[in-house]
């Protein structure tokens, strides 16, 4: 009987070495083989999958549509009754429409939801390392009573897809999304221009489920750009949105004049990733922050969670002093000396209009951002536009959406990335790579300025021979106006 169980037991470690030898990228080109070939899949320029729809709680009926376009733009559309949920990207921005929202701008995880899914329907799998996903599997599990290898994809910081790979058709049988509460069911596979195309499918979302039936699977026929455009209303009032930014940076002076009377805590997170994307440190810094003639001057007053000793914020403290003693000097300086004034205000207007002439406008709207009414539009890369400097260079990797008060003539919102990477002297003092993003973000003040609120950046960078990635996530809160001297003085002072 011992014998027995010898050889059974070494029969089970055969078999989990056998099943370990599998890997996420194995069974992903056992996929792509079987779905039609990568390359085949890497050429398809334009897809879309369209069906009719029913609600299958209440009966409701309706249609189901997702069209994708390289490189990066998706339109979903599910119609049931009366309800109609829309989300889509265009390149730049994301957006959605539903019964909740109506038609608006998606802002932060949602965006991000958005992009992320646009970039991994278009990729099809095909070429990971090329569309930067990071795939690892995760186990060898059931659904729908079949065997189905479980690999979970990460598209983007904290967004991530969990793909179900049938383990005898090799092809896509289940894909989940958590971050957004959305699964989705593939079955009745056949062929379309060479292509294995589900023919009906099972999505459940926000705590209902759909049966969808396919009409339509089509790959590279002819796909508009503006079928990813948010809608517009018609309106008359719509301003001219370079003479908008001119006046927001006119005007930027008496913001910086207003800014300087309020002080507030900051409290930044900072993390530093490996290549493949783990985390390697953390930390959290807590700060005091003023602003100096537009610039801003922090004093060190916690780090992960521990207020500064006694020596540390002695040294804080004199730094924080030689850098405000050191700033106002500048600004008594620059303030006595008009001509020098004159051509830092015009040093600013050629940056304005460098930025003004190296990216295009898109979809200029009103919408609602925090209770205030605001001109939001796209921007992107301006392909007639010749970069001289290195500012130049990196503008016009940039491509994102901006939403103004035209009203107070500032930003209050800003989110961005880089659409390629951007290089210095041409890649050989360092780049910044494809995909590095931002967002700047900021709140109504005693209702008369808007000062920040949260930045958060996503950076891959490569300088000289010293490659990083790094996440930052900054809030700034308990803002205070102040008219003291901001000088920091010891208790003997």
């Amino acid at each position: 009987m011992r014998s027995i169980r010898v050889v059974l037991a070494t029969l089970a470690v055969g078999f989990t070495h056998v099943s370990s030898a599998q890997t996420a990228q194995k069974i992903i080109d056992d996929y792509l083989r079987a779905a039609g070939g990568a390359k085949v899949l890497r050429q398809i320029q334009t897809a879309t999958l369209a069906g009719s729809l029913t609600e299958e709680s209440t009966g409701a009926t309706g249609s189901y549509s997702l069209v994708t376009k390289e490189p990066n733009r998706l339109y979903l559309e599910m119609i049931a009754g009366p309800d109609r949920f829309v989300e889509a990207y265009n390149g730049m921005s994301a957006w959605g429409q539903d019964a909740g929202q109506g038609t608006h701008t998606l802002t932060g995880g949602a965006a991000r939801q958005a992009e992320a899914a646009a970039l991994y329907w278009n990729s099809r799998l095909a070429d990971v390392k090329k569309a930067r996903l990071a795939v690892q599997l995760v186990g060898k599990e059931k659904s729908g009573g079949r065997d189905v290898y479980h690999v979970q994809v990460s598209l983007a910081a904290g967004v991530t897809r969990d793909v179900f790979f049938d383990a005898e058709t090799h092809l896509i049988a289940r894909e989940a999304s958590p971050e957004e509460s959305l699964e989705i069911d593939y079955a009745g596979y056949r062929m379309v221009n060479g292509i294995q195309t589900p023919q009906r499918l099972v999505v459940r979302r926000g705590g209902q489920q759909y049966a969808i039936a396919v009409t339509r699977a089509e790959f590279d026929s002819p796909v508009e750009n503006s079928v990813f455009d948010i809608p517009r209303p018609a309106a008359t009032d719509l301003p001219e949105i370079k003479s908008l930014i001119l006046e927001v940076a006119r005007n930027q002076k008496a913001i910086d004049e207003m800014a300087k009377e309020y002080t507030c805590h900051v409290t930044s997170e900072e993390q530093k990733t490996d290549s493949k994307g783990r985390v390697t440190s953390t930390t959290v810094s807590e700060y005091e922050s003023f602003n100096l003639a537009g610039d801003e001057i922090r004093r060190l007053v916690a780090k992960d969670g521990k207020p500064l000793s006694g020596d540390q914020k002695k040294k804080e403290d004199e730094r924080f002093n030689r850098e405000y003693d050191k700033r106002q000097n500048e600004k008594a300086k620059a303030d006595a000396d008009p001509q020098k004034q004159k051509r830092a205000e015009e040093k600013d207007q050629a940056q304005i209009s460098d930025f003004l002439r190296a990216v295009r406008f898109y979809n200029v709207r009103r919408e609602q951002f925090r209770g205030q009414e605001v001109i939001a539009v796209d921007f992107g890369p301006n392909p007639d536009f010749k970069p001289k400097k290195l500012i130049d260079n990196i503008i016009q990797k940039l491509m994102g959406v901006v939403w103004i008060d035209e009203h107070a003539l500032d930003v209050v919102r800003l989110e961005g990335h880089f659409s390629d990477t951007a290089k210095f002297a041409g890649g050989v003092l360092g780049s910044i790579d494809k995909g590095s993003s931002f967002v700047f973000e900021q709140a109504r003040i005693n209702n008369e300025v808007w000062l920040p609120s949260y930045t958060e950046i996503h950076m891959g960078a490569r300088f000289l021979v010293l490659k990083a990635r790094a996440s930052e996530v900054e809030r700034y809160s308990d803002y205070k106006k102040f008219q003291a001297e901001s000088r920091i003085v010891s208790v003997k002072e």
